[in-house]
């Protein structure tokens, strides 16, 4: 549960909260370095209502790009040991940024078979090259994301989001109906209008998520 999150996986999941909050998607990031001290942060802003930065409003205001926005290599010369975290499988554009910023260690909570690129990684020698390496965080927080992400989208009604959400479904399915469970009886809109934390919202839907068959696993649950 939250209190077991190592802590940057919180504060990303903290900006992805602030993000649903804002309205818009609910994705966050955030890089550390070899300390673990954080650098940055950022989530998505593509549908901020003010121009709370450069990106906000615009289609390239994903949680990474807002959290890569700034850093600049000489006054982060040990960049390529940072460590970014993000909520969600980066797409095309926010891997190909990483590459070119010169991450080189992709931490990420939820895969996406809609508009995830990490199998990029592999494709072309110039970035294989940069020995980039990838990790997915434990499944607890791939449904986490997947049920807060589906919740919005149902919410949203994108023109695709059926697109969307089967490609979801092929990773976690219980996900996806869980997520539409908790669109349908307002649970996050409730949450919002109660200013709760992000650290009770993750337990209450985690509790929620395996007390609906407390003799399976999560493996058993996706």
């Amino acid at each position: 549960m939250w209190n077991n999150l190592e802590r940057p996986w919180q504060i990303a999941f903290e900006m992805a909260w602030e993000a649903y909050k804002a309205r818009t998607i609910p994705i966050g990031c955030v890089i550390v370095n070899s300390n673990g001290e954080i650098m940055s942060k950022g989530r998505n802003r593509i549908f901020d209502k003010e121009n709370s930065t450069l990106l906000a409003g615009t289609n390239m205001a994903h949680a990474e790009m807002d959290a890569l926005l700034g850093l600049k290599e000489s006054e982060h010369p040990d960049i390529r040991n940072y460590i970014l975290y993000t909520t969600m499988e980066p797409c095309p554009m926010c891997f190909g940024t990483m590459v070119m910023m010169n991450i080189r260690n992709i931490y990420y909570a939820a895969g996406d078979g809609f508009a995830g690129a990490t199998s990029l990684n592999d494709k072309l020698d110039y970035i294989k090259n940069k020995n980039i390496v990838i990790n997915q965080g434990s499944k607890e927080i791939e449904v986490f994301q997947l049920v807060m992400q589906s919740a919005y989208e149902y919410n949203r009604q994108y023109p695709r989001i059926e697109n969307i959400l089967e490609a979801w479904r092929n990773i976690s399915k219980k996900s996806i109906e869980y997520g539409k469970a908790l669109y349908e009886t307002g649970y996050f809109k409730k949450a919002m209008n109660a200013n709760m934390s992000i650290d009770v919202v993750y337990d209450e839907i985690m509790t929620g998520y395996f007390s609906s068959n407390s003799s399976k696993t999560i493996l058993d649950l996706y």
